[in-house]
């Protein structure tokens, strides 16, 4: 009854959070992992800067700018559900680079029940990954990237365990300012089950470009999600009617903005289409699927934060700080104790 009362539990989250179908195992690896992320629709993982986060959701995107960086970010979902990440990438040369991540989820306390639906106390469950990537530079325009990740999931006393990869590709055009990037997320396979039937893996193929305008300090992100299957939309919409092609063709879609990007202080703005349709409540302004938030550098700290609307009811505060490791040991003179100017 534990794990029943638990995947009832992830179904309604993964349903009215993170957009996910409520199929699989470890849906955690899916959720947007920083708050610059979270300002851009949710699914941006195609800047190509000195932002660690990003290689976590695409291994393709480490590059030398983010040598010496190390980002940590936290949020406080709905029920007392706590999330917080952690990322770092480390230049070998200026072909290649690794990084290291860390993702960790409290679902706080939970009520357990028997058969008949009588309380029998209360439990908690937790899910964590470690993850290591690596990238190498291929030419002027091409970087391909790994990563590999051990999953560990408790809840109750029921255990599961996993081993997952992200295969990434990365095409990047300077004196266009262009970005495009392809990844294909947890591919893997459990070592250990929860109650010894194995469980479909939470993986996930994402398509997105950024571009940079060239005379105005704007920056557009485009992301596709979740291509890996057509059809990830509810199946019927507010009026009761079966959702369109053209509908479950724009849930796939997130869309952002960046104004001053890689400045000491920039704003963002975002969209996440499938949110929006999907949470929006009839004929109330709720503002559902619209995201936002700010970045701003003191020194060699760099504090992020972001908002994404749920519902009428609330929404997620995302928070993170990027540390500049480079500035703190080498000084304020060291060449690359500033990426983002």
């Amino acid at each position: 009854m534990f794990k029943k009362h638990y995947t009832l539990f992830l179904l309604a989250l993964s349903s009215a959070i993170f957009a996910q179908d409520g199929t699989r195992v470890y849906e955690f690896l899916n959720i947007t992992t920083s708050a610059r992320q979270a300002a851009l629709g949710g699914n941006a993982q195609t800047s190509w800067d000195a932002d660690p986060n990003s290689s976590l959701w695409n291994p393709a995107l480490m590059n030398r700018e983010m040598h010496g960086q190390f980002g940590v970010n936290y949020v406080n979902y709905i029920a007392d559900v706590n999330f917080g990440t952690f990322s770092t990438v480390y230049e070998i040369d200026k072909d290649n680079f690794l990084s290291v991540h860390g993702q960790y989820v409290d679902y706080g306390k939970l009520v357990g029940t028997d058969v008949n639906g009588n309380v029998t106390g209360n439990f908690k469950a937790n899910d964590a990954a470690i993850t290591v990537g690596y990238a190498r530079v291929l030419g002027d325009y091409w970087t391909i990237g790994a990563n590999l990740k051990y999953i560990n999931s408790t809840i109750e006393s029921y255990k599961s365990s996993a081993i997952a990869g992200d295969v990434g590709l990365s095409y990047h055009d300077f004196d266009k300012n262009i970005n495009v990037s392809l990844v294909v997320r947890n591919i893997g396979k459990q070592v250990t089950t929860y109650s010894g039937k194995e469980e479909d893996m939470p993986t996930q193929v994402n398509l997105g470009i950024t571009h940079r305008l060239e005379h105005v300090p704007l920056e557009f992100t485009f992301s596709l999600h979740d291509l890996q299957k057509f059809d990830i939309s509810q199946p019927y919409g507010k009026n009761g009617q079966e959702v369109s092609g053209g509908r479950k063709f724009i849930d796939h879609l997130s869309v952002g903005a960046e104004l001053f990007p890689e400045s000491d202080f920039n704003m963002r703005l975002g969209y996440n289409f499938k949110r929006g349709n999907e949470l929006a409540a009839d004929g109330v302004r709720s503002l559902s699927g619209l995201t936002y938030g700010f970045g701003i550098r003191i020194n060699a700290f760099r504090f992020e934060y972001g908002h994404a609307n749920y519902h009428k009811s609330g929404g997620s505060n995302h928070f993170g700080v990027l540390i500049n490791l480079d500035r703190i040991i080498n000084g304020r003179d060291y060449w690359r104790s500033n990426p983002w100017l």
